[in-house]
């Protein structure tokens, strides 16, 4: 006998529909296995799809998983999971495998409280460019080049201008080299302080391998160990807003709260509701 479980989608840190993050929801999914749950999440193909295992109003149980292993957390499935299950109002707490994150909206922007962030040293320059594909002095040296981590492990790189953004490439020879010698470059942040408007802070891009080398057109938790960073390297900004996703076509915009609490905002955009039929 066919099991059948509501799915939904979203758009997650998008100004509006058809762009940001698409997150798939998969609701009532306690009878799931890890096994059914990790090929859904290859059988929907996006960044993240995530698993509500249990719920009241204030809390719920969720896993996520990307199209090749599970997280033990990240940013768009907290905020678009949070969002799905609280209709854009109010707050709710998520209890995720790295522990319980709480989400908030207001005005129409999520904010999440999200864990901690460990800084792991930093990245030689040289090796920072080659894995991006650029010059050493494509990198901006007004910022260092830092490793990260909360959940996933990032490394955050800065260049010079939307020029080198546009230019940056994963060299995935180098990167699944950097990996297998145990460093902590899961997930390559990119990021540069030239903006695409007046409206913004930063301009950034995020590439990462699961199932093959991938682009991420919005990343909370990308995002997540920015704030900190930005906080390390700058002191407490405020606010700060962030674009991701451009030469994706799928603009994404973060709003970053750095401050002695971190927080990352964004607003989330429903697309389909439908069955998903096992």
């Amino acid at each position: 006998m066919a099991r059948t479980y509501p799915i939904t989608i979203v758009d997650v840190f998008a100004e509006a529909k058809l762009a940001g993050n698409q997150l798939a929801i998969v609701d009532e999914a306690d009878t799931l296995s890890g096994e059914e749950m990790q090929a859904i999440a290859l059988e929907t193909n996006y960044s993240e799809t995530t698993f509500v295992i249990a719920r009241s109003p204030e809390r719920a149980t969720v896993r996520i998983f990307t199209p090749a292993w599970e997280l033990p957390f990240a940013g768009h499935p907290t905020v678009g999971t949070a969002w799905h299950l609280c209709a854009g109002a109010g707050s709710i707490t998520l209890d995720l495998p790295v522990g319980p994150v709480g989400v908030e909206f207001v005005d129409g922007i999520g904010w999440m409280t999200p864990p901690e962030v460990t800084f792991n040293g930093d990245l030689d320059r040289e090796t920072a460019a080659r894995l991006i594909d650029l010059p050493v002095a494509s990198l901006a040296g007004d910022f260092p080049v830092t490793l990260a981590e909360v959940g996933p492990r990032f490394v955050l790189i800065p260049v010079h201008g939307l020029d080198a953004l546009r230019s940056a490439r994963l060299n995935g020879d180098l990167h699944a080299e950097l990996l297998a010698e145990g460093l902590g470059v899961q997930c390559v942040f990119v990021f540069s302080a030239e903006a695409y408007g007046p409206d913004a802070d930063f301009a950034s891009r995020m590439f990462f391998d699961s199932a093959g080398i991938r682009e991420d057109p919005a990343t909370g938790s990308a995002n997540t160990a920015f704030a900190a960073y930005l906080r390390r390297e700058r002191g407490a900004l405020g606010g700060v807003v962030v674009d991701q996703g451009v030469e994706m076509n799928r603009p994404s915009r973060l709003y970053l709260d750095v401050g002695e609490t971190l927080r990352v905002g964004g607003k989330v955009q429903p697309v389909i509701h439908g069955t998903l039929t096992l």
